[in-house]
């Protein structure tokens, strides 16, 4: 496993973040016309890598989104350029759960266990304070991601009982 590549780490923990930590819950629903993010997100990818050295830029092939929605939540579920390096993500979702004024910006992440240099994924979430770690992801499959993100971004059901 390497050392994750400079473009494809700061596009997925520092600027995908940033935007859309900022833009909110607009990023989780579609425009009128249906049309996609994908050109937006392009754009920030390649204007990311004008700031790099040559070197360490990457070509947006593979980089990807849609829209999604189910009963609990929006979401735009974006699919990186394969990852090569530790950290780096598969996937990325801005989900607006149902009810809820803040969007949450979680990723799938290529991770290597230390214990016996396994490859597996994480499921982290940055919010605007920090990096979290969810523990173990599910395989780098889109399905699998939306489906782990739907279970921990649902409603909490408050449950009542006695002692």
């Amino acid at each position: 496993m390497t050392d994750p590549r400079p473009h494809h780490y700061r596009f997925v923990h520092r600027v995908l973040p940033r935007q859309v930590l900022e833009f909110g819950p607009r990023v989780t629903t579609p425009a009128p016309d249906g049309g996609s993010l994908l050109p937006v997100l392009t754009g920030i990818w390649d204007d990311l890598g004008q700031s790099l050295p040559p070197e360490d830029r990457l070509p947006s092939r593979g980089l990807d989104c849609r829209h999604l929605a189910t009963d609990d939540h929006t979401m735009l579920l974006v699919t990186l350029p394969a990852p090569v390096g530790a950290t780096e993500a598969h996937f990325a979702a801005a989900v607006h759960p149902r009810g809820a004024k803040a969007v949450r910006y979680l990723t799938l992440e290529h991770a290597l266990n230390p214990f016996d240099g396994s490859v597996g994924t994480v499921l982290g979430e940055w919010t605007t304070e920090s990096h979290l770690n969810h523990g173990p992801g599910p395989s780098p499959v889109a399905e699998l991601f939306v489906a782990a993100v739907a279970e921990l971004t649902a409603p909490k059901k408050r449950r009542f009982w006695r002692r």
